[in-house]
């Protein structure tokens, strides 16, 4: 979720046994791609594509459906895949001991939309957790206001949040899985935040002011879950290690061993291997003659090679702390023509613009915008979230 983890030094949320990563199909898009932004290396994934073959054929996966990954935060293994076929039937894999067991499954399920509206008292993560949102939803709401405001230093006690998301239930689950936001705004003394998703019937699409200007940036301004900024970008810091000043090109991002880091855009990798003091490193190149570079990894992500495409978002490697690094964090670069930028300052904030809605989307836009406006203002303050509709727009 990145720096918007609230008020330091407030503490991360208690991690889960497993996380959910739920996704709206595009046009293009595999079950074999999706899981391998995942991080999942190919003989793993291998006994799920068998599974489900047995039950549906993966080549009719359609754009615009929910696909929900259930992942073990621990091993990075997979626990379960979920695919809504239709509005009455799930394709369902599970893990049962060693063995991948998949099915279809034709019983009541929907996808609800659930609001939670509350105000800032203590910090970001405790206001939102304690408001009844699950942790996959924070993580998406700092994600995707992380260029529009500083979560960690920006809010204040008084000030407002109102968020709209998906939530999918189904018969014999233990809980619902939580997926898209659809809608989000924060208000604080300085004005209001509005985020509203909007996807095409192809499912490309992301998150747009009410004019049609963008939310969604090209790149991710934080690539990591981390739990506190180290060392900023600086044109000369003191070396831990080397015990001399010198320039940091990046920033450090302090994260647990194993935290999985994400590419910031879509792009092409330029450079997978050991690197020096920056250790285990990945960088990627992107449009606009943009590179971004994460060092100190454990690990490298299967498949993540020179020559390699990435999207925006997709598991590249690992937290760690190889090469010159006193404790595991991330190191992130980005350069803009060869230049090096502060990651979080408003060179990359520019290089990373979004694009507004085309004209002919522009009446689509604006009737579901409208509806989800009224619903944002319409939410009560509640201590947990409240169901506004029984299907998700």
């Amino acid at each position: 979720m990145g720096g918007s983890r609230g008020r330091q030094p407030e503490a991360a949320p208690v991690a889960r046994e497993t996380i959910d990563v739920h996704v709206h199909l595009k046009a293009g898009d595999s079950l074999a791609k999706i899981i391998a932004a995942q991080g999942v290396a190919p003989e793993a994934s291998r006994p799920w594509f068998v599974a489900l073959g047995s039950a549906y054929d993966l080549r009719r996966l359609r754009s615009g459906r929910g696909l929900t990954l259930q992942i073990d935060r621990a091993t990075r293994r997979l626990v379960s895949i979920r695919y809504e076929v239709d509005d009455r039937t799930l394709l369902v894999a599970e893990l049962k001991g060693e063995q991948v067991v998949a099915k279809q499954s034709s019983l009541p399920y929907f996808v609800e939309v659930k609001g939670v509206a509350g105000h800032i008292q203590d910090g970001f993560i405790a206001d939102t957790t304690r408001a009844g949102l699950p942790e996959a939803v924070v993580v998406q709401l700092a994600d995707i206001f992380a260029w529009e405001l500083d979560l960690e230093t920006g809010l204040h006690p008084g000030d407002e949040f109102r968020v709209l998301y998906e939530n999918l239930w189904e018969t014999g689950a233990e809980r619902p899985y939580p997926g898209k936001i659809i809608g989000a705004e924060i208000v604080t003394g300085r004005g209001s935040a509005v985020a509203l998703l909007f996807e095409d019937a192809h499912g490309f699409g992301g998150y747009y002011r009410p004019d049609g200007s963008p939310v969604t940036r090209s790149l991710l301004r934080y690539p990591v879950e981390f739990t506190e900024i180290t060392s900023g970008y600086s044109g000369s810091r003191f070396h831990p290690i080397l015990r001399r000043r010198r320039p940091h090109r990046g920033v450090d991002l302090a994260a647990p061993h194993g935290t999985p880091v994400r590419a910031a855009g879509d792009g092409r990798v330029v450079e997978s291997e050991w690197c020096r003091g920056y250790g285990r490193t990945v960088r990627i190149g992107h449009t606009g003659a943009v590179q971004s570079t994460y060092a100190h990894l454990s690990q490298i992500a299967p498949g993540i090679q020179p020559g390699t495409r990435v999207e925006r978002g997709q598991v590249i490697g690992w937290v760690g702390s190889t090469g010159l690094a006193t404790g595991p964090h991330l190191h992130y670069e980005i350069e803009v023509n060869g230049r090096h930028v502060d990651p979080l300052g408003a060179e990359t904030s520019k290089a990373s613009a979004g694009k507004r809605l085309e004209p002919r989307v522009w009446t689509a836009f604006s009737r579901q915008s409208n509806r989800m406006l009224q619903q944002l203002a319409r939410l009560p303050q509640s201590r947990r979230p409240l169901t506004v509709s029984g299907a998700a727009w």
